[in-house]
């Protein structure tokens, strides 16, 4: 047995889960049940056949409820101002700050964007990768340091950018990348992008609201440190001091009560959400799969079945290369030495557990979802020749991702 990883057994799966035992929690097992009849209910034949999505249906409605709230706030904050008195400006003051503060917030550019005229030949893959899916391509591409992909929308004009962990990339074949940049622009182009938007909003805003009826702990520390020389209080401040604590013991039941209806709230809008964005992750998985062949799509995902492994040998190549050798070799030869158990643990732990932490259905469920898929040839190809422009265009952002690794387990390692 390879001492890298851990010893199980494929019969009764003991030790499946060496962190969090060998059977999954009563919450683990439901979220398992509903990834399941996620599944059932995919679309295999196509963009067409998508039934109608009743969670995001419920989480549109709640984002709107919210959002609406915002928006009265905002609008209130404004009248009180104009028209108010004295005590009800202040009132509009604070609604409008709080309007303010639970606004959308516009995305920032990511730090390692790809120039177009850096990197000619991957905006023009993406482009004919877009063209095949029948949809309007990204405005810019990005790389980060992460084991996967993401979508951002940012500014003011609301530029769609695709991010492409250069990590994950790096241990890709070609037609792989073809299927991440396919899964990528089916995500950043679907028809969904609004009502994301929309839902977001309202999930920052109840983080907002938590925050700020959040009760204060550190209220009484306050209040005793008043006597921060050892000396009594007077009368007036023992004074002021009791009804700070009589207004903060009054006042905490309901800043309790407010905090836990707007973290229920933001649990229930993420739940739909996330339900919703997993029948968008299969309809993106059989878009892919139709651009660049089912058998792409399933080596992506096996591949991204190795994300805890392939963080680990990140690390261990940043504090012991220094970030200097080179990354994607490291993470190749490391994936390569992964023996086939191992590989059926990660599996098995997927399925066990029954939902990712960024929402999307498991990567057991994907590969179950792709393996009906029929997509034996690619609408879109890659050649040899644009393989290793890409392979060029990207190696100066290779240095930068590498030297971020390194900072980061400096940082780490000091901390």
């Amino acid at each position: 047995m390879d001492p890298r990883f851990s010893a199980w057994c494929p019969a009764c799966n003991w030790n499946l889960d060496p962190s969090g035992g060998d059977g999954p929690r009563k919450g683990t097992a439901r979220a398992r049940d509903r990834q399941e009849r996620l599944l059932e209910r995919a679309p295999a034949a196509g963009p067409g056949d998508a039934p109608g999505n009743a969670a995001l249906y419920g989480a549109l409605a709640l984002a709107t409820a919210v959002n609406l709230l915002t928006i009265a706030l905002l609008g209130s904050g404004v009248w009180l101002l104009a028209t108010g008195t004295v005590p009800e400006k202040v009132l509009g003051a604070v609604a409008l700050l709080l309007a303010v503060a639970a606004r959308p917030r516009p995305g920032r550019m990511p730090e390692h964007t790809v120039d177009r005229a850096a990197a000619p030949t991957l905006y023009t893959v993406a482009e004919r990768t877009a063209a095949g899916l029948g949809t309007r391509p990204v405005d810019f591409i990005a790389v980060d340091s992460r084991y996967g992909s993401g979508r951002l929308t940012v500014g003011l004009r609301r530029r769609r950018v695709l991010v492409l962990g250069l990590p994950l990339w790096e241990v890709l074949t070609a037609d792989q990348r073809l299927a991440l940049l396919a899964n990528g622009l089916a995500h950043a182009s679907g028809g969904g992008r609004r009502s994301a938007r929309w839902i977001q909003a309202a999930l920052d805003a109840l983080t907002v609201w938590a925050d700020v009826v959040r009760p204060d702990p550190d209220r009484q520390d306050r209040v005793d440190a008043h006597t921060l020389d050892g000396t009594a209080l007077s009368g007036s401040r023992r004074s002021s001091a009791g009804l700070a604590t009589l207004g903060a013991a009054l006042a905490r039941p309901l800043q309790d009560l407010l905090a836990h209806g707007a973290r229920l709230l933001h649990q229930s809008l993420s739940r739909l959400s996330g339900q919703a964005g997993g029948k968008a992750e299969y309809r993106a998985d059989e878009a892919a799969a139709r651009v660049a062949s089912t058998r792409s799509v399933l080596g992506l995902l096996r591949t991204l079945l190795l994300r805890d492994t392939a963080t680990f040998a990140l690390a261990r190549f940043a504090r012991e290369d220094g970030g200097s050798g080179d990354m994607g070799e490291a993470l190749r030869t490391h994936l390569a030495s992964v023996p086939e158990l191992e590989r059926e643990r990660r599996l098995r732990l997927s399925e066990v557990r029954g939902a990712s932490g960024d929402g999307c259905p498991p990567i057991s469920l994907r590969i179950r979802f792709a393996e009906k898929l029929l997509h034996a040839e690619p609408a879109v190809t890659v050649t040899d020749a644009e393989a290793r422009a890409i392979e060029r265009e990207l190696l100066p952002l290779r240095t930068s991702i590498a030297e971020e690794l390194r900072d980061r387990a400096r940082e780490t390692g000091g901390a």
